[in-house]
């Protein structure tokens, strides 16, 4: 019988051993766990800190562009003993992106975004048509907003293109016809037009609407993309738009004066237009339609006629350049990229 209490005593005292350690445990752990999340938390603050101030920085630097101090390069370069093995990092590569726009504004040059290849991108112009009614005021405010911070497109006010319109007895209701879209894309360098529109053809929450966004090519008049989006979605969408017009649309303008040995065409700074830039200047070729389908397939590059390079830029959008090679150019040639600086 003693034997028997003995071992009760002896079990009761191992149950009692196992739940201390438990708890125990379980403290130590909920305690660890918080300290790691107040760890997080002041390693994040610091991050933000530390990103402020070097926004703060940099604005220094493009209020005085010979203000580039010690401080400056230690905070963003790091310490001898912080080398970085395996390339720079997201923070890194968002920070060499600020400061060379920073650099490019200073200089006075246009910046242009680069493409997958790591090529320089000039700007696409568009042109935005709206069957929306009432709402379609805020959205050719609102989605040309969200198109020019992707730096890929340059939406095109309809009522700049009123006077070319007119010249040609036109108005900007004619804009729907696909023959008068490629002939005034042919005229003023405009590389895709985008139709938005309701999905159902007609709203049906107002603003909350889900809309239909079609771009179209310019001159082949064929569907780029369709894409769907609410108004307050016009920045998630915008970016996808702008590459897709990039990836399937050729960038050219034209020559609009010309003056002795000055060339003067209808792209410059607001287009990513840079002195030093290298063009192919082309007659006007001939539009040609495939046989079947009777779908114009755009317009073949007319004679080769030279190369010029950018001098100067003036006002939003305009250049002037030098001829390096051949002659007899015209106004209304058709510009296309060569090389760029």
């Amino acid at each position: 019988m003693a034997e028997f209490k003995h071992t009760n005593y002896t079990i009761i005292t191992i149950c009692f051993t196992v739940i201390l350690f438990a708890f125990l445990f379980s403290g130590c752990a909920k305690k660890t766990g918080v300290t790691a999340q107040k760890s997080a938390n002041a390693k994040e603050q610091r991050t933000v800190s530390e990103d402020k101030e070097l926004e703060r920085m940099e604005q220094e630097i493009q209020d005085s562009p010979f203000l580039i101090t010690a401080e400056y390069f230690r905070k963003t370069a790091g310490k001898g003993d912080n080398i970085k093995l395996f390339g720079p990092t997201k923070k890194d590569k968002e920070l060499e992106e600020r400061l060379l726009r920073l650099e490019q504004r200073m200089k006075g040059l246009p910046y242009r975004t680069k493409d997958s290849n790591g090529m320089p991108v000039l700007r696409r112009k568009v042109v935005l048509l709206s069957l929306l009614g009432d709402l379609g005021l805020e959205v050719l405010t609102r989605l040309p907003q969200a198109l020019r911070s992707t730096d890929g497109v340059i939406p095109v006010d309809t009522s700049r293109l009123s006077r070319l319109l007119e010249s040609q007895g036109l108005s900007v209701g004619d804009l729907v016809k696909t023959s008068v879209r490629r002939e005034v894309a042919n005229l003023a360098g405009i590389q895709a037009y985008i139709l938005v529109s309701f999905p159902s053809g007609k709203p049906i929450q107002g603003k909350k609407s889900l809309l239909r966004i079609d771009v179209i090519h310019a001159v082949e008049s064929v569907l780029i993309g369709s894409y769907l989006a609410t108004i307050d979605d016009f920045d998630k969408v915008a970016p996808k738009i702008s590459r897709d017009i990039v990836q399937a649309t050729e960038w050219s303008c034209r020559i609009i004066k010309i003056d002795e040995n000055s060339i003067y065409l209808n792209a410059g700074r607001l287009s990513g237009v840079q002195p030093g830039d290298r063009f192919q200047v082309y007659g006007k070729g001939a539009e040609i339609f495939d046989p079947v389908t009777k779908r114009s397939l755009g317009f073949a590059p007319g004679n080769f006629k030279g190369v010029i390079e950018v001098e100067t830029l003036f006002g939003s959008d305009a250049s002037r350049a030098k001829i390096i090679s051949g002659g007899g150019f015209k106004v209304g040639d058709q510009v296309k990229i060569l090389e760029l600086s």
